[in-house]
């Protein structure tokens, strides 16, 4: 592996940030005291609110696409949002057989709190830079993200060569 490509030095970024995000949110040990909100349960209300915001209804299916997940992992994770009492589920204006999704007043504290809470912590991390610098790295990392959309990942290919890797290790040399 090449580890001095700009790439390299992204994944790793990428890689050691994901893991910063999800510390604070993951589930505690057995013993820990419980925590208010998991994880699981703020990226269900980011997803019912971001999805609110160019949808008529929000449904679990939509819910599947944003978080990326099976349709029955998406059910499973807006019950646990129901149950914590941020998400509520009501009659579909559209279509009877369906429920519509709507954040409740707690889930809209939740994510405005989480979002303030990240924004303020970003900012700190950059308060002593340049304000140039910031606006590059806010600049680049949009782009970033937007090309990252724009052209996601092929999983299929990936598992195609976790499949070859898994195969080539379990071959006798």
């Amino acid at each position: 592996m090449n580890e001095g490509t700009p790439g390299a030095a992204i994944d790793v970024a990428l890689f050691r940030l994901r893991r910063m995000w999800a510390r604070p949110l993951r589930a505690r040990k057995v013993g820990d005291p419980q925590r208010p909100v998991q994880l699981s349960n703020v990226m269900v209300v980011h997803a019912v609110h971001k999805l609110s915001l160019d949808l008529p209804e929000v449904t679990v299916g939509a819910v599947a696409e944003q978080l990326d997940v099976d349709p029955s992992t998406a059910s499973r994770l807006v019950n646990d949002a129901i149950g914590a009492g941020f998400v509520e589920r009501e009659e579909s204006e559209v279509d009877a057989r369906r429920a519509r999704l709507v954040l409740s007043g707690r889930g809209s504290r939740v994510l405005e709190a989480v979002v303030r809470y990240r924004r303020t912590y970003l900012d700190d991390l950059i308060a002593d830079w340049d304000e140039a610098d910031r606006e590059v790295f806010a600049r680049l990392l949009t782009r970033f993200a937007q090309a990252a959309t724009a052209h996601p990942a092929d999983l299929a290919n990936l598992d195609q060569v976790i499949a070859e890797a898994i195969e080539e290790t379990s071959t006798p040399r």
